[in-house]
């Protein structure tokens, strides 16, 4: 999924690349950062917890290239690809679905476990999985202050190349 902001005005960035690009290109990627880490924090939170390691797997960075700077927020987890996007029907291992047989349901019993992981698998398997969209409702939920990030980034480039007269 891609997030895509539209800024307004930004001829106060494309100014600052021309005269202070050092300067301008500091104040971007410190902006970035912190938009990389706004959105991080609310697709965690978003993030439906059995173990907990799919949250934990959702890191972000930040690049500079020439042709811009880019923020980047994902995971390294495929499980987050499919609480994301839902699943077609399948069948799924039953030893992956135990772990949350147990956190979820409570059922500790092993017999009754497998029982009731073979269940839910059968289930996914007609069925398939719905899609969470935590990564969506993340975005979503940050986008106002992701842009409000940049604009603020914005003004602070033209007030340093104006000196402080913007």
């Amino acid at each position: 999924m891609n997030l895509d902001i539209s800024l307004g005005d930004l001829s106060a960035i494309e100014r600052g690349l021309r005269q202070e690009p050092d300067y301008t290109r500091q104040v971007l990627e410190a902006t970035m950062h912190q938009a990389t880490l706004l959105v991080q924090r609310e697709w965690q939170e978003n993030m439906p917890r059995v173990s907990g390691i799919t949250a934990r797997s959702i890191t972000s960075d930040v690049a500079s290239t020439p042709a811009g700077v880019l923020g980047i927020v994902g995971s390294s987890q495929p499980t987050a690809l499919f609480i994301e996007l839902g699943t077609q029907p399948h069948m799924p291992p039953i030893k992956a679905i135990e772990p949350w047989v147990k956190a979820v349901l409570g059922i500790r019993e092993p017999k009754e476990v497998k029982r009731v992981a073979f269940l839910v698998a059968r289930k996914i398997a007609r069925e398939g999985t719905a899609p969470q969209r935590p990564m969506e409702r993340a975005s979503l939920a940050t986008r106002g202050q992701v842009i409000a990030m940049f604009e603020g980034a914005a003004a602070q480039i033209l007030n340093f190349i104006t000196g402080g007269k913007a």
